[in-house]
C-alpha cells in the first residue's frame, strides 16, 4: 500500500509481469477466455457488461 498526502499524486507504473497478471485476472473475472471475448467482439454482442468493458481494456494481440 502506498501512502500519500491528500495533495500528492501517486502514479504506480506496473512492471510488465504485473501488467500481464492484471490482464489475465481481468479476463478470468469475465468467465470467458480471450478467444471467447474476441468472438463476442466480432459478433458485436457481448454476453455481459464486464466482458464488454474488459475487451476494450485488452491490448491488441501481437501477430
Amino acid at each position: 500500500m502506498t501512502y500519500a498526502e491528500p495533495s500528492e499524486i501517486v502514479v504506480h507504473r506496473p512492471t510488465p509481469d504485473e501488467a500481464w497478471e492484471a490482464l489475465e485476472a481481468a479476463i478470468a473475472e469475465t468467465g470467458f477466455t480471450r478467444e471467447e471475448l474476441e468472438a463476442q467482439a466480432r459478433a458485436g454482442r457481448f454476453e455481459s457488461a464486464l466482458a464488454h468493458q474488459t475487451w476494450f481494456c485488452l491490448p491488441p494481440r501481437a501477430e
